[in-house]
């Protein structure tokens, strides 16, 4: 199997004091496994993704596809929030719709 055959599903960023951490989860059809994106330069976790998927690719390869796909994945699950909504609540919009009203009468 290669390394681009592999989904990675499950992506969780969180970051605390600007110090991020992810989680991800490889899985094809029959099998999955659950990373940390800080562990995906040791050696022994990419022997083990390797072994698992039974993948043909080094293990350098291994890790930059993954990382690629990780990147890919956090631009899909991202969400822009910043600011969204943050000062609103059911009073404002009653007085919206109290100003609409009367503005249309």
């Amino acid at each position: 199997m290669k390394c681009k055959d592999l989904k990675v599903v499950n992506l969780n960023i969180t970051e605390d004091n600007y110090e991020y951490k992810a989680l991800f989860r490889l899985c094809t059809e029959e099998k999955c496994m659950d990373i940390d994106l800080s562990q995906i330069s040791e050696s022994k976790i990419l022997k083990e993704i390797k072994d698992t998927f039974e993948l043909e690719d080094e293990q350098d390869e291994i890790k930059d596809i993954i990382m690629e796909k990780v990147m890919k994945a956090s631009k899909i699950e991202s969400r822009t929030t910043e600011g969204k909504d943050c000062c609103k609540n059911k009073a404002d919009e009653k007085t919206e719709r109290d100003i609409d009203a009367l503005s249309t009468s």
